[in-house]
């Protein structure tokens, strides 16, 4: 260690001890340099260092004076013992581990993750290193909830080319990530209806359902229920006729089984949230990667009545570490939003806000988009091909959209089980419906006996996926050759 650090050392663990005390003088300069016989310069470093962690201060003519009280030790009283109720206990509240546990095997076709390099780096760090009085104030100044007013104006922009919505700025509000956006509209209308009605808040859900909403929906306490999901999504004719307040789908890409919403069935879903006076929540979240050459519209632009609120996110374009997602809300409701994430957090990450917008407005987003969507399309493709060629008795539901393919099988659940377990020893992980249990998926696997598999490419590239197919074959092939029961499930 340096002189100039062991001086500095001595002497605040002195003080701080108590050896030195609140006004003690230290040696002089010239006396400790002598008797340690080194230059003066690294006394004058260590006193300056005590001085501006304001354990010293020199005073001119005199010398270098302890100033440092330590605080002082209140002797601990004993409280008398009573006797009365006991603290309430809280309740924690069921949370998605599926996306936020490490990752258990080499190659893991994990759901919701996007490329590792599908951040843009470069841009992120050139943008970051130019000095800016503008970053300046967005780091040290608090600004509106709602989210940076150039932000909001290129998500409009966006949406009108990507999704043909038409909306505002002032009805958009900046989240940390979609989950932020659901928690906010499930406390908003649980505690609205509690209130004004003093009822439980009725929910409608998709069976099975994203964990991170079905999990929000239950903790807040509303009353959920459960309608289940075929190759055309929700089944808007088994979806109850009473008064509803919310009602919860993935139209563009179901998760997590991947189907896709028909078009006939969206306008029912729309006619249906007039009927019973509920609002639609869309979570578009893996709709801006689409790999039919007409996607359907998004409902928000359908919806002539103001019944959907639009939930968006930039984990799947950019990252889920950058934490930026987005509400449309209608203006009914908008003012209520609003302060409910004031009351929350006061505002989500104004730097990176700003790192965005001016990433879209330089039309930077969209090579990008363009470059990511050749990437994951070929992906897709591998992957698809080589499931239906694996499994050529089952169905693909997914492949219209996303980052994931669902595979369901008429495959024994055994055989899919022991399947999985030996492409796990062999380093290849992919998850059932059982794997993402929460709850949700009962109604749907009453409905149905099909074994259900996931597999996420968005993070593996194609000498992965290459892999995966390999390793599935070939423990397939090693189960069949043992005599391992496939009867389709009964």
């Amino acid at each position: 260690m340096p002189l100039q650090s062991q001086i500095f050392q001595y002497y605040y663990q002195a003080i701080t001890l108590g050896e030195c005390v609140a006004g003690d003088m230290l040696p002089s300069i010239r006396m400790l340099a002598g008797k340690l016989q080194i230059a003066r310069i690294t006394v004058v470093l260590a006193y300056e260092k005590l001085i501006s962690g304001g354990f010293i201060k020199s005073r001119p003519g005199i010398g270098y004076q302890v100033i440092f009280d330590r605080p002082i030790e209140m002797a601990l009283q004993e409280i008398p013992y009573s006797i009365g109720p006991e603290p309430t206990g809280l309740i924690a509240a069921e949370v998605p581990g599926d996306l936020y546990n490490q990752p258990t095997a080499e190659l893991y076709c994990r759901m919701s993750i996007p490329d590792p390099n599908a951040f843009p780096w470069s841009s992120w760090r050139k943008w970051n290193n130019a000095p800016s009085y503008l970053k300046e104030q967005l780091a040290t100044r608090y600004h509106s909830p709602q989210g940076l007013l150039s932000l909001r104006q290129e998500i409009v922009r966006y949406l009108r080319l990507s999704r043909a919505i038409n909306t505002r700025p002032e009805n958009i509000i900046i989240t940390n990530g979609t989950q932020e956006g659901l928690s906010l509209l499930t406390q908003l209308f649980v505690l609205n209806q509690a209130r004004i009605n003093l009822s439980r808040c009725h929910i409608v859900a998709e069976s099975p359902c994203y964990s991170g909403a079905w999990h929000s929906f239950n903790y807040y306490g509303a009353q959920v229920t459960a309608v289940d999901v075929d190759e055309q999504g929700i089944c808007v004719s088994r979806m109850p006729e009473c008064s509803t307040q919310l009602c919860y789908v993935t139209p563009s890409h179901q998760y997590p089984l991947g189907s896709k919403l028909s078009l006939s069935r969206r306008k029912k879903l729309l006619l249906w949230a007039q009927r019973v006076g509920a609002y639609i929540i869309e979570d578009d979240y893996d709709a801006v990667f689409s790999w039919e050459e007409k996607p359907l519209p998004a409902l928000k632009s359908m919806d002539s009545c103001d019944r959907v609120i639009y939930a968006g996110t930039f984990s799947k374009t950019l990252g889920p570490g950058i934490r930026l997602g987005y509400l449309i809300c209608p203006d009914s409701i908008l003012e209520s939003v609003q302060s409910m994430k004031a009351l929350n957090n006061s505002g989500s990450n104004w730097l990176f806000q700003q790192f965005l917008a001016e990433f879209m407005h330089n039309q930077v987003f969209y090579t990008h988009l363009s470059k990511l969507s050749c990437v994951y399309e070929e992906r897709q493709r591998l992957l698809h091909e080589g499931l239906l060629r694996l499994f050529p008795e089952g169905k693909i539901w997914g492949h219209a959209a996303g980052l994931h393919l669902t595979l369901i099988t008429p495959l024994s659940v055994e055989f899919i089980q022991t399947l999985r377990q030996r492409c796990l020893r062999a380093g290849v992980r992919f998850d059932t419906l059982n794997e993402m249990a929460n709850g949700s998926e009962s109604l749907w696997q009453q409905m149905n006996n099909q074994s259900v598999i996931l597999f996420g490419f968005g993070s593996l590239n194609l000498q992965q996926l290459q892999k995966v197919l390999t390793v599935i074959e070939q423990e397939m092939n090693s189960l069949r050759a043992e005599g391992a029961s496939i009867n389709a499930v009964a």
